[in-house]
């Protein structure tokens, strides 16, 4: 045994000890066992000589930064194994010469001619498997404005890609939340292409030939979604002149009708029934491929927002299965804005179906107040353009007017947007008069709305209504100017194009196709266009005697009777100043003038001589307040001129204390003002708050536009209805240099407010009857910013004011600046009881008649008193006083009685509990806890409760009419108008 050993190993060991084993061990078997421990983990030498400046990225996540401040972040959640990543530079200046390497030279000859490079070009390199989530922070470029058209692009080695991302101006920075990570990033500036004008056209209608050539997309009707994901309905008559024309066709398939009917259930079931799906898809297919067209348009509405997710994946199925050069364009709804920055799309994943779709249909806003600088409007589109490719959107319009009801809008005929309006009626006046009597005329459905009223924003006019159900319906007419307001959008953001329903129409005017077609240009006219109502007084042989025509905003007439007797009919007709439209009847009302009969004369008597009596003084009436140093107590005012048969009432100041309860509501000054007062004395309320903006009044030093409210002020007056101006919002012209313009605040100089409440106070004298001096005072945003809250500044504007005031009027009540309950810290807010107490020890007393208040009630009851703790710890918004009416009252009036001013009463200028009506203000979810009927309860509590106390003075209810005139904004939340709260309070005994 031992010996076979020795001889099977004696050759091996030779070969080991001779020189070629030598050799191999040292030179061959050594080397790669060295080479192999440094390639293999945990050393890996080759991994991280390639990898030399990557970063490590575990799966707990992390993030890595360039020196210029950007930065990709990587959550753990998308993480699923350790990678390594780079982030690096290149400057644009070296990238655009094709200095940076040869590998970027393609990119840099590439960048499209709508495109400018803004940034450096940012390289995004990883080793491993990528990521699934990936945070892009990146610095908006010096000299790239306007932001509203910057983007984000990436290179991905054959063509530039668009990159979603959203800008957040406050950081001066892209945020770009992805699911995968580009190769690259850069910021490009875009620039505006020929605009994509499409428009929907009935089949067998005639084709405007003025419009031939300025379309370059047509979308026929008739094909429509039927039961298990069939089509109906084909383009067969579809003439040849618009199949072979220059246009392209693209037809568009519906689940909704023209008498506005949603099937929204067709969609629904074949959205989760895969054998309707392919059935569609394949249908849809058929239709293109068999009809010659170029793509198809889907417009599907109403869509359960449960299936997004299915409705995304139907679209990914119909874009494979679709030609290539097939067009899809995709028809999304109105979305819902959540937050000042953030938009809630139900069914309709904007960013997944962008990538999806070639065209993405995005309908603009109906609300005309969307569209001021700053507005809705541009939110709107700040958002969708991070969302979605700007050059894939199409912004979508309507020639036709619209109705919105319940969130839903629908397009209508310009008869239909006008019959609410009525007929025309007598508002003031009967119908048998004598020569010589005034008769006014309205139109009968005006009383019953918010009036007709004009966005100068957007050219638009709008009214809005409630019909027998109290559900609301808001009317907008479109025209010319609005549509005209419209397409500046798309060139301010540099859209694809727009896409114009019922532009084809027949009764579409001359001016609206005009304005279209000047814009294929990028030409956007300016454009005036007026709605009026035209008044004709005929006689009884039919021959027009008289004739005025006035704005449909202010529709009334006044007529006064002839002396010759006889019938008269008073005839109404809408009337727009566009070109080829016909005046649309409203109908007339009958007036007998009784013929005068002749009286004898009776036999004249002598009268006394008069005697001569002094005049007084006459008095110039935009006379500037003289401004004095003391408050009435110290110092009485001057006592007006007064006839001298009667006394001059005492002023206000002597009977401070004595001021009697009272029952008042807030109103929308734009409101119907006749509407209005015949609902507040249905109510058996006596007085009325309005806040009037002094910024409004007086936009630039001396100019003063009293019009509107010259006119509302009488017709409150003459109603015997008592009026309190809320007076805040200096003008940006009156405020310091250094305050925040993006909110409300006071004047630099207090005495230009003094100035200009001594001149209402002086304007008024007579019809209103208060001044609340400011508003929510203690709040950042009516103070000029965060940190800018002062009591001791707010007391001197008050002192100051309070004297300009009494001085040209004695008998105006002053109510001071009412403050909002608040618990929230300084620099935002200041508490409102400690604002209160610092008012009194700057000298406040004496400076006003009233102390202003805001008890906001939120969803707890009136009795209810907060006492520490949490009131009910199954909701929120009542773990503080201030969340409590009669906390806020009874603190208010602990606090005056501390420092000797317990005459005084407290007037609540506002006070309610919303209900839950508009939904896109997260700051009202507790209005979910209040019905109608609560809402109701505590309103009718909360005045019972004012009047039992004794110490409180006028109430005034936030508020009548919002849900009328702002349904699409939180102030709807509180507006009574047509709810069983107005009833509530109506039948409340006084």
């Amino acid at each position: 045994m031992s010996s076979n050993s020795n001889r099977m190993a004696n050759p091996f060991e030779l070969i080991l000890e001779s020189r070629l084993g030598g050799i191999v061990i040292n030179f061959i078997l050594i080397p790669l066992l060295i080479l192999s421990a440094l390639l293999l983990p945990p050393i890996s030498l080759a991994d991280r000589l390639l990898s030399f400046g990557y970063d490590s990225i575990g799966r707990d996540g992390g993030a890595i930064q360039d020196p210029d401040g950007t930065q990709v972040t990587f959550p753990a959640e998308g993480v699923n194994r350790s990678f390594r990543v780079k982030l690096s530079a290149v400057p644009r200046s070296l990238f655009l010469e094709g200095a940076a390497s040869s590998s970027l030279l393609a990119a840099a000859e590439n960048i499209p001619p709508n495109l400018v490079m803004k940034s450096p070009f940012y390289r995004i390199q990883i080793k491993g498997r990528s990521p699934e989530q990936m945070v892009l922070k990146l610095p908006i470029p010096n000299e790239s404005e306007p932001y509203a058209t910057l983007d984000l692009y990436s290179w991905n080695g054959d063509a530039w890609e668009w990159i979603p991302g959203q800008k957040i101006l406050a950081e001066d920075a892209f945020e770009s939340n992805l699911d995968f990570t580009p190769e690259s990033i850069v910021a490009m500036q875009t620039q505006a292409v020929n605009p994509n004008i499409s428009s929907d056209y009935e089949i067998s209608s005639p084709f405007p030939e003025e419009l031939q050539d300025t379309l370059v997309e047509i979308n026929p009707e008739g094909v429509y979604l039927d039961v298990g994901g069939r089509l109906v309905g084909n383009l067969e008559q579809v003439p040849d002149e618009i199949m072979l024309g220059p246009a392209t066709v693209i037809p568009t398939i519906r689940n909704w009708f023209d008498d506005g009917s949603i099937r929204s259930d067709l969609v629904d079931n074949m959205l989760i029934d895969n054998a309707a799906r392919d059935q569609n898809i394949q249908a849809i297919v058929g239709l293109v491929e068999g009809s010659g067209v170029a793509g198809v348009d889907i417009d599907y509405r109403g869509i359960n927002p449960n299936l997004q997710r299915e409705f995304v994946s139907y679209l990914e199925q119909l874009r494979q299965a679709l030609p290539p050069r097939a067009q899809l364009s995709v028809r999304v709804e109105e979305p819902l804005q959540v937050s000042a920055d953030s938009w809630e799309t139900g069914a309709y994943d904007w960013r997944a179906i962008g990538r999806i779709a070639n065209v993405v249909k995005v309908p603009a806003l109906p609300d005309p107040r969307a569209y001021a600088d700053g507005g809705q409007m541009e939110a709107m589109l700040n958002w969708a353009t991070g969302e979605i490719s700007r050059y894939k959107i199409q912004l979508l319009l309507s020639t036709d007017s619209s109705e919105q009801v319940n969130g839903i809008t629908r397009n209508i005929s310009y008869q239909d947007a006008i019959e609410p309006l009525g007929a025309a009626t007598i508002s003031q006046g009967e119908d048998v008069v004598g020569p010589g009597q005034g008769v006014q005329f309205t139109l009968s459905g005006i009383p019953a709305s918010s009036g007709v009223q004009f966005d100068t924003n957007s050219g638009t006019y709008w009214y809005a209504y409630l019909d027998d159900n109290n559900v609301q319906h808001t009317i907008f007419l479109e025209n010319a100017a609005s549509i005209s307001r419209k397409l500046q959008f798309v060139a301010q953001y540099n859209l694809r194009g727009v896409a114009i329903q019922n532009l084809l129409d027949a009764d579409t005017t001359p001016e609206v196709r005009g304005v279209v077609q000047k814009f294929a240009d990028l030409v956007i006219p300016p454009v005036e266009n007026q709605y009026s109502v035209v008044w004709q007084v005929k006689n009884q042989d039919g021959g027009l005697i008289a004739e005025e025509v006035v704005d449909l905003s202010a529709p009334d007439y006044t007529w006064t009777a002839p002396d010759a007797g006889g019938s008269y009919q008073i005839v109404a007709a809408i009337k727009s100043n566009q070109t080829g439209s016909e005046n649309v009847d409203r109908g007339g009302v009958a007036v007998l003038v009784a013929t005068p009969t002749a009286v004898p004369s009776p036999t004249p008597e002598p009268t006394p001589t008069p005697q001569p009596t002094e005049e007084p003084e006459e008095e110039a009436e935009e006379e500037a307040p003289a401004q004095a140093a003391a408050p009435a107590q110290s110092q009485a005012p001057a006592a007006a001129p007064s006839q001298p048969a009667a006394a001059a009432p005492p002023p206000v100041a002597s009977a401070v204390g004595n001021l009697p309860f009272g029952y008042g509501i807030q109103v929308d000054p734009r409101g119907n003002t006749a509407n209005q007062i015949a609902l507040i004395k249905g109510m058996g309320f006596n007085w009325v708050k309005f806040q009037m903006a002094w910024k409004d009044v007086e936009p630039s030093p001396g100019t003063y536009n009293f019009g509107m409210w010259d006119n509302i002020i009488d017709a409150y007056n003459a109603n015997g209805i008592q009026v309190l101006l809320s007076i805040p919002k200096a003008p940006d012209w009156a405020r310091p240099p250094d305050d925040d313009k993006s909110v409300e605040g006071p004047p630099q100089d207090p005495l230009k407010y003094a100035e200009f409440v001594g001149r209402v106070a002086n304007r008024y004298k007579g019809k209103a009857q208060a001044i609340e001096v400011w508003n929510e005072q203690n709040l950042y945003y009516e103070a000029g910013g965060q940190g800018r809250i002062d009591a001791a500044k707010y007391t001197e504007l008050l002192k100051v004011s309070y004297t300009a005031i009494k001085s040209v009027n004695p008998d105006m009540i002053v109510v001071s600046g009412a403050m909002t309950p608040t618990g929230a810290p300084f620099p935002a807010a200041v508490d409102d009881v400690e604002y209160l107490r610092q008012m009194y020890a700057n000298g406040a007393k004496g400076f006003f008649d009233a102390v202003g208040a805001h008890p906001s009630g939120f969803a707890n009851p009136p009795d209810a008193l907060f006492q520490g703790g949490d009131y009910d710890p199954n909701r929120g918004f009542d773990d503080h006083r201030s969340f409590f009416f009669r906390n806020t009252m009874e603190e208010y009036r602990r606090v005056m009685v501390e420092n000797g001013d317990g005459d005084k009463t407290i007037w609540p200028t506002e006070f309610g509990w919303p209900v839950w009506r508009f939904t896109g203000d997260e700051r009202f979810t507790f209005a979910q806890e209040n019905s109608l009927e609560v809402q109701a309860q505590h309103s009718v509590r909360a005045y019972q409760l004012g009047k039992e106390w004794g110490w409180v003075g006028t109430m005034f209810l936030w508020n009548l009419d919002y849900n009328i005139t702002s349904g699409n904004t939180e102030l709807a939340n509180f507006g009574i108008a047509g709810t069983p709260t107005y009833d509530a309070l109506a039948a409340m005994p006084k």
